[in-house]
This record gives structure tokens, C-alpha cells and sequence, in this order.
């Protein structure tokens, strides 16, 4: 089973994206939801491959829309994955940081 931190950052933002998108999670409404998000546009071709191996990877389902769209949504891995993620950002933002100085106030 693939982790987390095996898949790359965009992987990881597409898990993101899958999860934000209000209406139907199809793939140029993830890629206006991460074309807001980067500084350049994102190549289709990077997009629908990266989706496919999340699909391989059993960490999304691929649906079909209508007869030229898919749907995308998250599988029971890939919501558990995302959720351990947020779980582990959450922790660390509760946790008190050293000071840069060395600990001095």
C-alpha cells in the first residue's frame, strides 16, 4: 500500500483537491483548483497522468461523469491518508517550538 509520503507533492495536492472541490470533483474543476493554488498553469498531460496512477495506487475511484468526463473521488485509503496528514499538521502546530535564540526570553 502506498503511503502518504510516497506519493509526490502534486499527488498530495490532488488527494487535496479531490476533498475540496464543492460540486463534481472532475478533472479541469481540479485543475482550476490548482491552477489558483500554482504559480504556473497545469499541463493536462501532468494532471490526468498523475490521476491515473492515484487510481492505480487505490487512493481515488474514477468514475464516469457523462460520456467525455470522469468524476474523481477519494477511496477509504486515500481519505484515511489525507485525514492522518491533517491529524499530523494539526499535532504539530499545537506543540511548542524552541526558541530561535536558543531557548533565551
Amino acid at each position: 500500500m502506498t503511503t502518504y509520503h510516497e506519493l509526490t507533492g502534486f499527488q498530495r495536492d490532488l488527494l487535496e483537491a479531490i476533498a475540496a472541490v464543492d460540486d463534481d470533483p472532475y478533472g479541469l474543476a481540479l485543475k482550476d483548483y490548482l491552477d489558483e493554488r500554482y504559480a504556473d498553469p497545469v499541463n493536462h498531460s501532468r494532471l490526468y497522468q498523475n490521476l491515473d496512477q492515484l487510481v492505480e495506487q487505490d487512493l481515488i475511484n474514477r468514475d464516469a461523469l457523462d460520456a467525455r468526463t470522469n468524476v474523481y473521488t477519494l477511496t477509504d485509503a486515500g481519505r484515511q491518508a489525507l485525514q492522518h496528514h491533517a491529524e499530523t499538521l494539526a499535532g504539530l502546530c499545537e506543540l511548542p517550538r524552541p526558541a530561535a535564540d536558543g531557548g533565551a526570553q
